[in-house]
Order: structure tokens, then C-alpha cells, then sequence
């Protein structure tokens, strides 16, 4: 193995900067989509879009994640949004777009989409 080539063997509480495990990134069409991913340590982590939340085990593998769809297709910002990534410890925050924007917008149609499948349930049961 070349001496240049990227390492991925850190050691649990190793917090060097340079050899620190990050989450792969988002799939390229989804890359311009509000979002905001919180990885706990080994543990597990989320993404939340306004549009559907990930939810997995551990790190994050392409395929291994849960899906929950927020209702409607994911909406593109007319700008680019820059990804930003902070880290607090063993957690790992990355985001695009203003969190305190898009945490409260992803509630809110997550809410609507709970609300809109009662009442299709309710109306299926009255007939």
C-alpha cells in the first residue's frame, strides 16, 4: 500500500482530525437537497430531508439504511447549497442548508404525511 494512500484504521477515542472515519457522502442526486445527518459514534445516525429521513445501524453503508417517506419528491434548491460537517465528540453533524430550517420543515411534513394517512385509514373504514 502506497505510503499517500487514505487510512480507515482508527482506533475507538483515536480523534485525529486526519484520521478520522466520516460518513460517505449522500448519493450525487440527492447531494443538492436540504439536509441535516447526525452520526453517533459507532452507534448509529440519521439524515433528515424534508422530503424522507434515513435511519441506520452502526456506520453508514450504501443500501443499509431505513427509509421514511416524508411525501412528496425531494425538492432542489435553485443554489447550490454548501455541505458543511462539524464534530462534537464522537458525534458527527453534517448538514446542507440551515438546520433550523430544515429540522422544523421536515417535522411539519412528516405531521402532514401522519395526518393525511389517518384520514385516508378513516375514510377507508367508514365505507
Amino acid at each position: 500500500m502506497p505510503a499517500d494512500a487514505p487510512r480507515d484504521d482508527t482506533r475507538p477515542g483515536d480523534t485525529r482530525p486526519d484520521q478520522r472515519r466520516t460518513a460517505p457522502p449522500a448519493p450525487p442526486a440527492a447531494a443538492h437537497e436540504r439536509r441535516v445527518a447526525l452520526q453517533v459514534g459507532e452507534l448509529f445516525g440519521v439524515d433528515v430531508r424534508p422530503s424522507r429521513t434515513f435511519v441506520w445501524l452502526g456506520r453508514r453503508r450504501a443500501g443499509s439504511e431505513a427509509i421514511v417517506a416524508l411525501g412528496d419528491p425531494p425538492a432542489v434548491p435553485r443554489r447550490p447549497l454548501e455541505e458543511r460537517t462539524v464534530h462534537a465528540g464522537a458525534t458527527e453533524i453534517t448538514y446542507a442548508g440551515n438546520p433550523a430550517v430544515t429540522v422544523p420543515l421536515s417535522a411539519y411534513r412528516a405531521a402532514r404525511e401522519v395526518l393525511r394517512r389517518r384520514a385516508a385509514r378513516r375514510d377507508v373504514t367508514k365505507r
